[in-house]
């Protein structure tokens, strides 16, 4: 007895029937029971996976916009502008179709027409021809303080922005731009500012499409305070054993333009600074101070002051109402040069003819937690280099100049430590 059977491998639709099977010998043929056959045809109505994204470009740019659409059967994808097919029609993509433009110059209206057996479905995809934003309407200053500069300016552009950015940096510097972004108005405070300070200032704006040019340059100077650093360099000497003469170096930091300076002095370093005698100078970096008691000590104090207010007083410069006697060295500082030596450098006091020249120097000196002070007595030089020092320690310094006429006033104490083993 012989078997027989049909398979159908990737059955489609045009495979659905009525099946026999067919017996032939020599005594003649038979038929089988038909059997029938139906193909079940998966129907899907296209549909868009990936839709055409609305695009904005410069003009003169290119973009390519990709269409995806899917359903069973697959459809076909084309590309359309108004009524004018892009797509040729016998190279007719199936599921995507990608449309490459380039060298744009206007704004229009691409649409994606996916189509099957089961129907035909349309997208849209508006691409934007929009340039780079105009450039600003130059800053105009509104404001100021002695730390911030405060801006508006004109937008200078009929299309919203996303937002502007303003750059500056000090006038006359080679520097890059510093700048601050995600500005959203058209009025701004710049802070962080230098006080009396010129700099300049420029805005540009962006959009979706990038940053424009920027505006130009406009320059602004922050406003005036009091100076936040004493004078420097504060010395004197006698010019009589009741007269002496003071000089200084303007502050560092004078935040301003400095209108005069405030002089102290007194004998009693114990009087609170508003209780010693003042006078004022404008305009000179000098004053003499008279009708000071022979051989007492004085301690003098300077500050300088702009129209907004007085800057902080200097340290005290001491001086002995004696003629020939040196005044203070000034600029006296340490640095640790190793566990166990400091070297010590200063300035020596000005000296007025040969008769009060500088024959030496003396310090003193003491190890924190000690009560026993040390004195050294050197030849004239400018820095001494002490030796045989506690590693790890804190040590305190004062010098003192002297002459033929005797020893000028002490420094103030100066604080270095050595380092630990």
């Amino acid at each position: 007895m012989l078997f027989c059977a049909l398979q159908i491998e990737l059955s489609e639709e045009q495979d659905q029937g009525k099946y026999e099977c067919v017996a032939t010998n020599s005594d003649g043929t038979r038929y089988s029971t038909p059997a029938n056959l139906y193909v079940r045809v998966r129907r899907v109505p296209p549909r868009f996976s990936v839709p055409p994204a609305d695009s904005e470009i410069i003009p003169g740019g290119g973009i390519n916009i990709t269409c995806v659409a899917v359903g069973s059967p697959m459809p076909y994808v084309k590309w359309m502008l108004g009524t004018e097919d892009l797509t040729p029609e016998d190279d007719m993509p199936i599921g995507r179709n990608v449309l490459e433009l380039g060298d744009i110059r206007q704004s229009n209206n691409y649409t994606c027409v996916a189509m099957s057996t089961l129907g035909v479905i349309e997208a849209m995809a508006q691409i934007t021809v929009k340039a780079l934003p105009k450039t600003p309407g130059n800053p105009v200053v509104t404001e100021r303080t002695a730390t911030s500069i405060t801006l508006t300016w004109d937008s200078g552009n009929p299309e919203p922005v996303s937002y502007y950015i303003i750059q500056h940096r000090p006038k006359g510097s080679e520097d890059i731009y510093k700048e601050i972004d995600s500005i959203t108005t058209t009025r701004y405070s710049v802070g962080g500012l230098s006080p009396y300070s010129h700099y300049d200032f420029r805005v540009a704006a962006v959009n979706t499409i990038g940053r424009g040019p920027a505006s130009d340059s406009v320059e602004a100077r922050t406003a005036e305070q009091a100076p936040s650093s004493p004078p420097r360099q504060v010395r004197g000497r006698m010019l009589s054993t009741t007269t002496a003469i003071i000089h200084w170096d303007g502050p560092e930091e004078a935040n301003g333009q400095v209108v005069g300076y405030r002089v102290y002095y007194t004998d009693d370093n114990t009087l609170q600074v508003n209780q010693w005698e003042k006078l004022m100078v404008r305009g000179v970096n000098f004053i003499t101070i008279q009708s000071l008691t022979p051989n007492k000590t004085y301690y003098i104090r300077v500050l300088a002051f702009t129209s907004v207010g007085d800057g902080p007083l200097s340290q005290d410069l001491q001086i002995i109402a004696k003629t020939g006697v040196p005044s203070q060295p000034s600029d006296f500082k340490g640095e640790a040069k190793s566990e166990t030596s400091i070297l010590l450098s200063w300035v020596a006091p000005p000296q007025s003819g040969p008769e009060n020249l500088i024959t030496g120097y003396e310090l003193v000196y003491r190890r924190s937690g000690d009560n026993e002070e040390k004195k050294l007595n050197f030849d004239p030089a400018s820095s001494y280099l002490i030796k045989n020092l506690k590693p790890f320690s804190s040590y305190t310094f004062q010098l003192a100049a002297r002459s033929k006429h005797g020893i000028g006033a002490y420094t103030n104490e100066v604080t270095t430590d050595t380092p630990q083993t």
